[in-house]
């Protein structure tokens, strides 16, 4: 199932959408900037680098953490999108499967961070720096 949203923004031309579209068959969310250029973004990698800010903390601790191994029985962070919205005209919002939505991935940074050999010829960054 594709869920596509297609909107009008003011921001620069290389930060500016043209198209949104959730691929849950392929796993990744495609995104056609206003230049041309398409970005595709794995499910797996926007939700290991959600910029909410318990996220991030989460993030932050693993890595103070190196002393200790730390083992879950929770499952892990869903993958799978349930739905999205614009935040504002600067941002998109996911819900994840398992209700976790406080996430607000800004455009400029997922630009930024395109995944595809041109933009980052070494792999993308993470979203934010933690």
């Amino acid at each position: 199932m594709t869920q596509t949203m297609t909107h009008t923004m003011t921001q620069t031309p290389t930060h500016r959408p043209k198209d949104i579209a959730v691929d849950r068959t392929a796993g990744e969310v495609r995104i056609t900037w206003a230049d041309g250029h398409v970005s595709a973004y794995s499910l797996r990698w926007l939700r290991a680098n959600c910029p909410c800010a318990s996220c991030r903390e989460e993030r932050r601790e693993a890595v103070l953490r190196t002393e200790s191994l730390s083992l879950s029985a929770l499952p892990p962070p869903s993958a799978e999108i349930a739905g999205a919205e614009l935040a504002g005209n600067y941002a998109v919002r996911f819900e994840w499967a398992d209700g976790h939505a406080s996430g607000i991935y800004t455009f400029a940074a997922l630009r930024a961070c395109c995944p595809c050999e041109q933009c980052n010829p070494n792999g993308p960054p993470p979203l934010l720096d933690d």
